[in-house]
């Protein structure tokens, strides 16, 4: 079975006070019914205002994740259709019953069934999915938009899409009186492993681009994604509710792919620090305890070079106390303190900020997102950083961390 890590989040945005956004998943455990049914993962983003829009994204959640579940004999394809038509015929006669005439209750809604090594996508509206595969992000959802149709025609671009004021004017919706309503129904996609897939709404992508995306879902756990999607459309205006579903799908490493000379780097520095753990545990543990069982030493000094852990050495061997036989000579030789070591720093990337500016900043070019070094900024092209993100500063004291706006990580061992 492929290895998932999913993650969800919405958040009502900075302007807005109720939030008409739902999301959902449910990843069965049971065996069966997983390979059955796979796994279901919904967005929804409610129309009409207030309390009706709120209404009506819950209620097409809810009963997708319910009723999908009880029909596991009927092609995903068709249960998806199915259900979002049932959905809209039950918004469309509670609006009639309880709202004033000419009032709606709907919601877009974009769902994702991931069955073995597929992917399904169903949608109406202009809530999207979104595949990312080989270092490329490609929306797989078409919006039912006057926008989104005037966007595939060509007549504007994205950009241009993103400031229309028509951005908002559906020409589909779940709910929205169409009795006989059309559901979009994508081919199944073949999955690999590496592939991530992005459901959200346009509290989103009304600030993101197709390159924005691809920036802040190209690291991380689904998780940090997530957040980091929604810190992002916060930090440009947050305007409407904002929400994310991330599903990164199969196995894939974390650590990126580092030079030769890089690793010798990384083994050597690991080699100094073992050394001086186990001077530190020598002179301040080994030292005086052998020196007070024996006095009077008998015997001559131990050669330093016993001390030294060498390369070729099993891992365990490096922890082996020295024989409790062996005396220690007492010493005069002040102990030697710990060594100050370099603290983390995590800075927030700010208007107007750069990769250059930030490595003059704090005076170092040792800068990471997780654990992946951001390469030179003279390169072609530069490396692109997102406003609000958070980078980690290696290798710096905590008084440049401060002094630079950053909030240190960890605190350089003090001096004894």
């Amino acid at each position: 079975m492929p290895t998932i890590d999913s993650f969800f989040l919405t958040d009502p945005g900075q302007k807005r006070a109720n939030n008409e956004d739902a999301v959902g998943t449910f990843e069965p455990k049971d065996s069966r019914q997983l390979k059955q049914s796979g796994r279901l993962y919904v967005v929804a983003d409610g129309l009409g205002g207030h309390q009706f829009g709120e209404r009506a994204s819950q209620y097409a959640v809810e009963n997708l994740l319910k009723l999908y579940f009880e029909a596991p004999d009927i092609p995903p394809e068709k249960r998806l259709r199915d259900i979002i038509q049932q959905v809209n015929q039950k918004l469309i006669a509670t609006a009639r019953r309880e709202l004033a005439s000419g009032e709606k209750m709907a919601t877009t809604v974009v769902a994702a069934v991931v069955r073995g090594d597929t992917l399904q996508v169903a949608n109406v509206g202009d809530s999207r999915a979104y595949l990312l595969r080989d270092g490329e992000m490609r929306q797989i959802t078409r919006d039912h938009s006057f926008v989104g149709e005037m966007l595939r025609a060509g007549a504007i671009t994205e950009a241009e899409a993103q400031q229309s004021k028509y951005r908002n004017r559906l020409t589909r919706s779940v709910g929205g009186g169409e009795a006989d309503l059309e559901v979009d129904i994508y081919p199944p996609i073949p999955l690999h492993p590496g592939d991530l897939l992005l459901l959200c709404t346009d509290g989103l992508t009304q600030y993101a681009t197709t390159e924005d995306l691809l920036a802040a879902a190209s690291y991380g756990t689904a998780r940090e994604i997530v957040e980091r999607l929604v810190r992002f459309a916060n930090t440009r205006g947050g305007s409407d509710n904002i929400t994310a579903s991330v599903i990164k799908y199969g196995k894939k490493s974390a650590l990126p792919a580092l030079p030769i000379k890089t690793l010798a780097a990384v083994g050597a520095g690991l080699l100094m620090l073992a050394v001086l753990v186990f001077l530190s545990w020598y002179v301040f543990v080994a030292r005086p305890a052998a020196s007070a069982a024996t006095p009077t030493p008998t015997a001559s000094l131990v050669p330093t070079a016993t001390l030294l852990a060498s390369p070729t050495l099993e891992q365990t061997q490096t922890t082996v106390p020295l024989p409790s036989e062996i005396p220690l000579p007492e010493t005069t030789t002040a102990p030697v303190p710990p060594p100050i070591l370099p603290a983390d720093c995590d800075y927030v990337v700010k208007t107007g900020d750069s990769l250059s500016r930030i490595i003059k900043l704090f005076g170092t070019d040792q800068i990471f997102r997780v654990d992946v070094r951001l390469p030179d900024p003279n390169q072609t092209p530069p490396e692109k950083i997102l406003l609000g993100e958070t980078l980690i500063i290696k290798g710096i004291s905590n008084d440049v961390c401060v002094s630079g706006g950053g909030t240190p990580t960890s605190q350089p061992a003090p001096a004894p």
